[in-house]
């Protein structure tokens, strides 16, 4: 969770979103979209997010969230900026905050699940290189990563540390109304909507099956079809050459 991989990769180009409006009540509301990996590599720039929320002007601010996690550090970093802002945080998982995002969930003031959503917590995990005290060092940092997350949710839930120790012990991956229930959720929203990105989740151990079957084969589509259209492309490319060709002969 220091970093994910590159299948964590969306299939947006629109990595994050920030925008104000003012409401009928006078009030000036910030809106925020999280829709990607958060990773600089892979996904969004986490300090260019953190610059943009903290210059927010405004009342309040409107977090949503579809991401499949990323950095723990640009992930903790944006809950800081989110906890830290006098605005009023409202943040709402419209299908997916996975991992580290699930701690940007957190920040809300008022948190809002979709139906047809669903949070995953997890211990913090990394790749690493080196000799074994090395290594061993970075075990170290792992387990004071994660008693920065077991605090972030028991405080959030109510719920003893030992317990959420366990959830995220198991790779525990909650519907929206599970979330509700054990607190990492005020409200569900019952209008469902089309998610905006599909993530490959096969990193993870335990990811249900019905999102892998989902996502997998929504990018194996995406890239059927582009493959499609890059081959018609290429084919229709070669047929003018070859009029032209034949005009000159």
């Amino acid at each position: 969770m220091f970093h994910q991989y590159p299948q964590l990769r969306a299939r947006t180009k629109e990595w994050f979103k920030v925008s104000a409006k003012e409401s009928k009540e006078g009030e000036v509301i910030g809106q925020v979209e999280i829709l990607d990996a958060i990773d600089e590599m892979f996904g969004l720039n986490p300090s260019e997010l953190i610059a943009k929320i903290r210059a927010m002007d405004v009342d309040r601010i409107h977090v949503a969230i579809n991401s499949p996690g990323g950095s723990v550090f640009g992930g903790m970093g944006i809950y800081s900026a989110l906890k830290s802002h006098k605005a009023k945080v409202t943040t709402e998982n419209m299908g997916l905050a996975a991992s580290i995002s699930s701690i940007v969930l957190m920040a809300g003031d008022e948190i809002f699940q979709r139906e047809n959503s669903m949070t995953m917590i997890h211990r913090a995990w990394t790749l690493g290189v080196g000799n074994s005290s090395e290594l061993r060092e970075t075990a170290n940092i792992l387990d004071k990563i994660d008693t920065q997350l077991i605090s972030i949710y028991a405080n959030r839930t109510k719920l003893d540390p030992s317990i959420v120790e366990a959830y995220l012990d198991k790779e525990t991956w909650f519907t929206a109304s599970e979330a509700q229930e054990i607190g990492l959720a005020h409200t569900l929203e019952y209008e469902t909507i089309k998610a905006k990105a599909a993530f490959d989740l096969s990193i993870y151990k335990n990811t249900p099956d019905i999102l892998k079957k989902v996502t997998n084969e929504d990018l194996l589509a995406k890239a059927k079809e582009e493959e499609d259209l890059k081959r018609a492309s290429l084919q229709k490319e070669f047929l003018r050459r070859r009029i032209e060709l034949a005009e000159y002969l």
